[in-house]
């Protein structure tokens, strides 16, 4: 298919998965189309372990990078604790949480802060620290695009 947009981006047609695993990107890529990976949550190490593996497993096929990186975020300069985000969600938003878990049989006595905690990942990447740190990665590797779902991207990304 001939199109601006395969054309720029050096695709067979102009089919974008966005997914989680790296092979999905991987094989979308290999057959033509233009494999995007969600990284928001992920830390710079392990963006940089994934797109490793992606650039060693895609032929040299073009795929690309999903972040989420806001212009605009209340304490946006600021590192919280894992305390202080962890204060800001609700009870009951936890309580509701864990009562989806258990409606479908998942046990939920191990679920605590201190678990929690190990989860706030994305919390740090879409500060400008964290932001920073992955876009470093991810412009280190061969990319031809960094998706950035929430508005016009900061400074640091043009």
């Amino acid at each position: 298919m001939k199109n601006q947009i395969c054309e720029r981006l050096g695709i067979e047609f102009p089919l974008f998965a966005f997914s989680h695993c790296r092979d999905v990107v991987v094989e979308v890529s290999r057959a033509g189309g233009f494999g995007v990976l969600g990284a928001a949550g992920m830390t710079a190490e392990e963006l940089e372990t994934e797109l490793t593996w992606i650039d060693d497993h895609v032929s040299g096929n073009s795929y690309g990078v999903d972040l989420i990186i806001p212009q605009k975020i209340a304490g946006k300069n600021e590192q919280p604790s894992a305390e202080q985000v962890l204060a800001l969600v609700p009870e009951g938003h936890k309580n509701f949480s864990n009562g989806i878990l258990e409606a479908y049989g998942i046990e939920t006595g191990d679920i605590t802060d201190e678990v929690r905690a190990g989860s706030l990942t994305i919390s740090n990447n879409i500060r400008l620290s964290g932001a920073k740190k992955q876009l470093q990665v991810a412009f280190s590797h061969p990319i031809k695009l960094v998706a950035n779902a929430l508005g016009v991207p900061p400074k640091i990304m043009l």
